[in-house]
């Protein structure tokens, strides 16, 4: 025999079912998602083959290069581009409005550029909404509307009476109903998963980007259960379906809508972050006077040159076994990557703070928890991007140094440049990129998991508490 807590479940789904309203709703955004899920895979190819075939042509600019003098290849630079995220189709996160593209040159760490934003295409401009973003803001109000009345009102009222008349105990009303709510809001997410899915292995995704969409649906499975048994507390504990339906629409619009457009603007406020000019004008001061202000850069390279004299027995630097315009160059960029690192360090910290920040908003809103969340394990989040500009780094200042050691181990032997075939020097030196594996986010969102669990036990919570005040007042 069924238990009833099941039977007042299925049953709930079943009116919910005949709700031509909700239904045809729910339709409306599996279409949307969907046409959305298609236009951003679309987008996201044209992006990868872009950025694939701009690769390629950097290179075959770099190797076309011919006789040239190493540092002044330097500063002629390359280009690395991000790789594109097949979960962005699903997720956009920050991937519109952060840089695609580094270039790389010797004594600057750029920032990136070409924001896919910036590109205006038609089928860009589709992408303001998303799988992510319905499942965020929409989905909760399609489970608000489908609940605030479920026991609040008069007719809702008289129809309890019997129930409970007939031996049903509130709580099992509530919870049963809760499970029903909470069912039609799995179906839905499971509707934009597999849609999801089937985008994902169209393009050829990899096991790691699976786990990431199941890691993504199951965030949103806690924060849309949050919200079903949000709205049952709420409808079984006020007796106006008025009162019901105005307390979770003002919770939602506050929580999905208001706090995600606050937090950020607060946390700006809280740990401001300088514009670019003046971030480049603070490393160009550092680099050129160091870090006290009084000890300039030209008199740390005389002093390296005096070291150097004295180590071989030498008076003049022609007399030095290698290039010291080689060791000149090393120097500048180690001085000029040291103190754009410290920099760096420092601006990626105030972004931390603010991301603290933003978190503690999460406590009023679990939608500032999942968001950071999905974009974490669809690749889309600034982590993802930070790792990018981390690896462009750590190749940049490769491919300098090698070029700089170059001129350092030739010296021509006449008043001529020293040119070379730069195409050799760094051939062993690729960029690679690795994505962010699943393990990484997670070790990452541990904090917004477990919010995440908190609001669900205080939803719970909740709807238990107003299931003893029903049976009370009933």
């Amino acid at each position: 025999m069924a238990s009833p807590l099941f039977v007042v479940a299925g049953n709930q789904l079943r009116l919910m079912a005949r709700d031509n309203r909700l239904r045809l709703l729910s339709v409306a955004i599996l279409l949307l998602a969907a046409a959305s899920l298609a236009t951003g895979a679309a987008r996201l190819h044209a992006q990868a083959l872009e950025r694939r075939a701009a690769t390629v042509q950097d290179q075959a600019l770099w190797d076309n290069l011919g006789p040239i003098n190493p540092h002044g290849a330097a500063h002629a630079g390359r280009t690395v581009y991000a790789p594109v995220s097949r979960l962005a189709a699903f997720e956009p996160g920050l991937s519109d409005f952060l840089g695609s593209s580094v270039r790389l040159e010797g004594h600057s760490q750029n920032p990136s550029r070409d924001r896919p934003m910036e590109g205006g295409t038609a089928i860009s401009r589709f992408g303001g909404f998303s799988a992510a973003w319905a499942l965020q803001v929409v989905g909760p109000l399609l489970i608000i509307l489908a609940g605030f009345s479920i026991f609040s009102g008069e007719r809702a009222r008289e129809r309890l009476k019997q129930e409970l008349g007939a031996g049903a105990s509130a709580r099992t009303l509530v919870f049963g109903r809760l499970i029903g709510l909470a069912a039609a809001g799995l179906i839905l997410l499971a509707a934009f998963a597999l849609t999801g899915g089937f985008v994902l292995a169209l393009g050829g995704a990899s096991a790691a980007e699976a786990v990431g969409l199941l890691a993504i649906t199951a965030g949103y499975g806690l924060y849309l259960t949050t919200f079903a048994a949000l709205t049952i507390g709420a409808s079984a504990l006020l007796s106006s379906a008025r009162a019901s339906l105005v307390l979770m629409l003002g919770f939602w619009a506050v929580s999905t809508l208001l706090v995600p457009r606050i937090a950020p603007a607060l946390a700006e406020g809280l740990h401001p972050t300088p514009s670019a000019p003046a971030f480049e004008a603070a490393v160009t001061d550092e680099a050129k006077n160091g870090v006290s202000g009084h000890d300039p850069a030209d008199e740390r390279l005389d002093a390296l040159k005096q070291s150097l004299l004295k180590q071989y027995g030498v008076s003049k630097v022609e007399d030095l076994p290698f290039n010291f315009s080689g060791v000149a160059l090393e120097f500048g960029e180690k001085n000029s990557t040291d103190t754009y690192n410290r920099h760096y360090e420092a601006l990626f910290g105030a972004y931390g703070r603010q991301d603290a920040v933003q978190q503690a908003f999460s406590l009023a809103s679990p939608a500032m928890a999942v968001g950071p969340w999905s974009r974490a394990f669809a690749g889309t989040d600034f982590a993802a991007h930070r790792l990018f500009l981390s690896e462009a780094e750590t190749y940049r200042y490769a491919l300098i140094q090698s070029l700089n050691g170059d001129v350092r181990t030739n010296r021509p032997n006449t008043d001529d440049p020293y040119l070379a075939d730069v195409s050799k020097i760094g051939a062993d030196l690729k960029f690679e990129h690795r994505p962010t594996t699943p393990a990484e986010a997670w070790a990452a969102q541990v904090a917004n998991l477990k919010i995440l669990i908190a609001w669900l036990l205080a939803s719970l919570a909740f709807a238990a508490f107003a299931a003893t005040r029903l049976e009370r007042t009933t």
